[in-house]
């Protein structure tokens, strides 16, 4: 049986989340500017801000972070994010991307 002290001890910085994770390190969409992203690092970028479950819509019809900034709302539901919430929160996180 382990010890209560083991079981308390919080998880080792290279195991959390953050900039200097091993995980975003292994995301190169991080490391160049949107206009340069291919379809993979944008389905990475859905995967980064939790609405992983629309990389493969977005993969199938080709979108690259240049087309981005110019989805519309019909253009989200032909992706099929349907959910308003969903496509406000990729709005949202894109709107941040671009103040960057």
């Amino acid at each position: 049986m382990r010890s209560s002290s083991a079981r308390s001890r919080s998880p080792s910085p290279s195991h959390s989340p953050g900039l200097g994770s091993p995980l975003l390190a292994l995301r190169p969409f991080h490391q160049k500017p949107l206009h340069l992203w291919n379809k993979y690092d944008v389905g990475d970028w859905l995967e980064s801000i939790n609405l992983g479950e629309h990389r493969a819509g977005f993969q199938e019809h080709e979108i690259e972070g240049s087309h981005l900034p110019a989805l519309t709302k019909e253009d989200f539901a032909e992706l099929g994010v349907t959910r308003v919430g969903h496509r406000m929160n990729i709005e949202r996180a894109l709107k941040l991307l671009l103040e960057s």
